[in-house]
């Protein structure tokens, strides 16, 4: 699910969140070896039916056998979840209203759509007081905005780890992602802070 918008307050100021949530996808859960000789190291592992056997390994999701006998049950595909992801993101802008101000027929553009929601905007009057790009009566506009990505400074895991012989079962050891040309992680627990300026005549 994404979440997104922007919304106009007082004094020409508007915030813009943007948040992305994501349940978690299944994994595969392996054995840990090579029981049919295939060179692939995909085999799933078996579900303990005969306690006598030994070899077993508790798992959150049951007990596993990593050599499983004939004809004994084996773990469905796909079987594990991991977790959830989520990145929350947002844009803080105030705008200065600079020079001589317009009047109503210059603002309106003569009557205009788009401009008319502005002017709707700068008044507070409707729906383009909510929604929409401030601006002020004035000639010119400065904005001056702050971008926060990944606000909450969460980290979102990588792939899960399926092997049950590994130490590292069920988690993951590396985030999710890929960094970006400047070497940013959306999905990591970096916070950053970007300012931008925006001068509009």
């Amino acid at each position: 699910m994404t979440i997104g918008g922007s919304i106009n307050l007082k004094w020409a100021v508007r915030i813009s969140p943007f948040v992305v949530m994501q349940s978690g996808g299944p994994f595969d859960i392996t054995a840990g070896n090579d029981p049919y000789g295939s060179t692939l190291f995909n085999a799933r592992p078996g579900i303990a039916a005969n306690l006598n056997k030994s070899g077993f390994i508790q798992t959150s999701y049951g007990l596993l056998d990593p050599n499983p006998s004939p004809g004994e049950a084996i773990l469905p595909r796909n079987y594990g979840r991991g977790p959830g992801q989520y990145n929350v993101n947002l844009r803080i802008a105030k705008t200065i209203g600079l020079g001589r101000e317009r009047g109503a027929a210059a603002v309106s553009g003569g009557g205009s759509v788009g401009a008319g929601a502005a002017m709707q905007a700068a008044t507070g009057r409707g729906l383009g007081g909510l929604i929409g790009t401030p601006i002020t009566p004035h000639r010119f506009n400065l904005t001056i905005g702050l971008s926060i990505r990944n606000l909450l400074n969460h980290t979102n895991a990588g792939p899960i780890i399926g092997n049950i012989t590994s130490p590292y079962f069920g988690s993951a050891n590396q985030i999710a992602g890929s960094q970006n040309g400047e070497g940013f992680y959306e999905t990591a627990n970096n916070r950053r802070l970007e300012s931008q300026i925006k001068f509009t005549f």
